[in-house]
């Protein structure tokens, strides 16, 4: 028979080991995360006549690749504007108005591509185009998030790959508050892009040079 000392004994070995695990695997989501930003990647451009240059995770044609990560079709879609320090800086100066240009720029584009989709899906059901409008219009507007910010629990859940992968697009805005090293656009992982600027006026660039590598135009309808 276990005496009550022994048994208390057990219990907090039992909490230690636990609290190390849950340690251990929050650590391991935030170190995914944070991986995302620091990867030497394998094909690298320059874009001409742009001090910007466009990466990616596989040794391929890295404008290949954001072709490829926008055009896949993605059940959800999420749009990053920067972390809870640029927040802080945005609301505090109202200087941010670059950041929410590129962001607008940013969802017209992946809206254009979800739109299209669920458009044709209508289509293809029979429905007529005014229905099939109202029908893409929906799916999109419940299936694009345009508006977050880091916080601590979505940088888990990125890193853990909830949000960020084949079916749930990530686009990430990383300025100079965010910890942005370089101007690059670069796919890091499948499903994740990061527009990463050292200043807001080039995060803004580089969202229009997403509509050229995207042949996507946001001043039309």
């Amino acid at each position: 028979m276990v005496v009550p000392m022994a048994r208390r004994h057990l219990v907090i070995a039992f909490v230690v080991v636990a609290l190390f695990l849950v340690g251990f695997i929050l650590n391991s989501w935030y170190s995914a995360y944070t991986s995302l930003f620091h990867q030497t990647p394998p094909s690298k451009i320059m874009v001409q006549g742009e001090d910007v240059s466009i990466e990616g995770y596989l040794q391929t044609d890295p404008l290949w690749l954001v072709n490829a990560t926008l055009y896949h079709h993605y059940d959800r879609v999420t749009i990053v504007l920067g972390s809870e320090d640029t927040r802080e800086y945005c609301d505090r100066t109202g200087k941010c108005q670059f950041r929410m240009l590129a962001a607008a720029e940013i969802s017209c584009v992946v809206g254009k591509l979800m739109g299209s989709y669920y458009y044709e899906t209508a289509r293809s059901m029979g429905y007529n185009d005014s229905i099939a409008r109202a029908f893409a219009l929906e799916q999109v507007s419940s299936r694009i998030d345009a508006s977050k910010w880091l916080t601590f629990q979505l940088k888990l859940s990125i890193g853990r790959g909830r949000i960020g992968n084949e079916n749930h697009l990530l686009i990430i805005l990383r300025g100079p508050l965010d910890g942005a090293v370089g101007n690059r656009i670069y796919v890091p992982r499948k499903g994740v892009l990061v527009l990463e600027a050292l200043s807001e006026e080039t995060l803004y660039r580089e969202a229009l040079l997403i509509e050229g590598i995207m042949g996507i135009s946001c001043s039309k309808s």
